[in-house]
């Protein structure tokens, strides 16, 4: 369906929005490894609806000792049994105010320490206010929005967000919160799945990486709908999960709630961690699921695809390919866990929607991240 525009060559997963036809994305980096060791966050900028995009800068600094002050291979830190502080972009979000010029937005940012083999800490997560009406990129520096045991476990104090930020608590933490977990906009991630596994309906399945909701039928009368990936170590469906709410607040479901019963598994196939689902609003509502649901079998690549649901019916009946085959044949899997690592492809796709176009963003085989722009007629 389409090629796409370079961005970045890094290790990257992201979280891209859009306001007023500006496209603010946020991406993960590291030198050497999927959340390793001294993993930050940047933000890019595209004000042309994603065609192209502005030099990366770093809005969330890596998390690094003073005596951490040289590149190390991940396997170094896990024979010494050192957690390795990580941060992923987690999503954007905006906060109202009386007026348009008095709104204000933020990228947040989840921490994912690593403590090898694929076993992960999350300290908390970090919040950092864009400068939306300025000219230039941050208004101020990173503060924390949620802190926990691990936050002084794995020394986050000695690094630049202690010994330079002090740690502090944003003064907003509670509305940055409550925005973040809206069902239009929980990131994929949390502390809670990271450090306590959420299992499906089944009783069985371990499943992670919510997308964010999306609402069906009128403003008063309608639901939720979102879905969820199957992480399970052992026995995993490669299968979407779906989930559905009736709650306009979400208070009935995580991460209000801590509990995966209404979270079942569908026939859609779903063969990697994130994916993404949202929604055109229009005289016809048009649903969009960005996924990996399958494989090129004569290149033995993953491909990226995106299915369509349209009108009163949630089931997606048509899909085609966003980005399939043409990956770099050498995917280095590094210290993630066995589950489709190495294996070449597109995959963690964030999308929003700019007029009547779509951007994609997504990973080359989990090292350069790619930009494809979406029209709405293009779509099956």
């Amino acid at each position: 369906m389409a090629c796409g525009t370079k961005l970045v060559t890094r290790w990257g997963a992201a979280e891209i929005a859009a306001r007023s036809g500006e496209c603010p994305f946020s991406l993960r980096s590291v030198a050497k490894d999927a959340d390793g060791m001294g993993q930050d966050v940047r933000i890019s900028t595209s004000k042309d609806a994603g065609l192209t995009w502005s030099k990366p800068e770093v809005a969330f600094p890596p998390a690094l000792l003073p005596t951490q002050n040289h590149v190390e291979d991940p396997q170094h830190w896990c024979d010494l049994h050192i957690p390795q502080r990580a941060l992923q972009p987690l999503t954007i979000v905006r906060l109202p105010g009386a007026d348009e010029g008095s709104s204000q937005v933020f990228a947040v940012a989840q921490s994912s320490d690593n403590l090898c083999p694929g076993h992960f800490e999350s300290a908390g997560r970090i919040a950092r206010e864009l400068d939306v009406h300025g000219s230039g990129l941050f208004k101020d520096d990173p503060c924390w929005i949620v802190k926990n045991t691990y936050t002084d476990a794995h020394l986050w104090a000695k690094t630049i967000y202690g010994t330079q930020s002090g740690m502090k608590m944003c003064d907003k933490k509670d509305a940055i919160i409550k925005a973040v977990n809206h069902p239009d906009n929980l990131g994929p991630g949390s502390a809670q799945l990271f450090n306590a596994p959420l299992i499906a309906s089944d009783g069985m399945h371990n499943v992670s990486y919510p997308t964010r909701a999306v609402w069906h039928g009128e403003s008063n009368n309608g639901y939720w709908q979102r879905f969820w990936s199957d992480v399970s170590m052992k026995n995993p469906t490669d299968s979407a999960f779906v989930e559905y709410s009736t709650d306009k607040d979400g208070k009935n479901w995580y991460p209000a709630t801590n509990s995966g019963r209404g979270i079942k598994q569908t026939n859609m196939p779903h063969l990697s961690q994130k994916a993404h689902f949202g929604a055109y609003d229009g005289s016809t509502q048009i649903r969009y699921y960005v996924s990996n649901s399958g494989m090129n079998a004569k290149l033995d690549q993953t491909l990226l695809t995106v299915a369509m649901s349209r009108g009163d019916d949630p089931a997606f009946t048509k899909i085609g390919i966003v980005r399939g085959g043409d990956a770099d044949k050498e995917a280095n899997a590094g210290s993630r866990p066995p589950v489709n690592s190495g294996i070449p492809g597109f995959y963690w796709p964030s999308a929003a929607q700019v007029g009547d176009k779509l951007v994609v963003a997504y990973s080359e085989n989990r090292a350069t991240i790619w930009v494809s722009v979406l029209k709405e007629s293009d779509f099956p």
